[in-house]
């Protein structure tokens, strides 16, 4: 079974990005190379944190704005990349995966 990354959308996570508790798998995303755990742990200032949905939005919007690239593309289907980047059309289908439209 695969789940879906939170973040980009990916259909390929070994295990959910989140247990049945809300604790992080520290898993990384071979799509996005969001860590779980750790890139979600953003600190406003002292003892207070940056909500984890807003976490993953601000990352993929830099990730995004960076050009979608692949961190591992072997583990990425190879008619939805290019040149080590997710294709646009294929972008769009996976962000529906997690309700979000470019």
């Amino acid at each position: 079974m695969c789940y879906i990354c939170p973040v980009c959308g990916f259909e390929g996570l070994p295990e959910p990005a989140y247990n049945e508790y809300n604790e992080a798998s520290y898993d990384i995303c071979p799509c996005c190379f969001f860590q779980f755990g750790v890139d979600d742990d953003v600190k406003i200032k002292e003892d207070v944190y940056m909500e984890r949905e807003d976490t993953h939005k601000l990352y993929r919007k830099q990730w995004i704005d960076d050009g979608a690239k692949l961190l591992i593309p072997l583990h990425y289907p190879a008619g939805r990349q290019l040149h080590g980047k997710v294709k646009p059309e294929a972008l769009s289908k996976q962000l529906k995966n997690i309700n979000v439209t470019l």
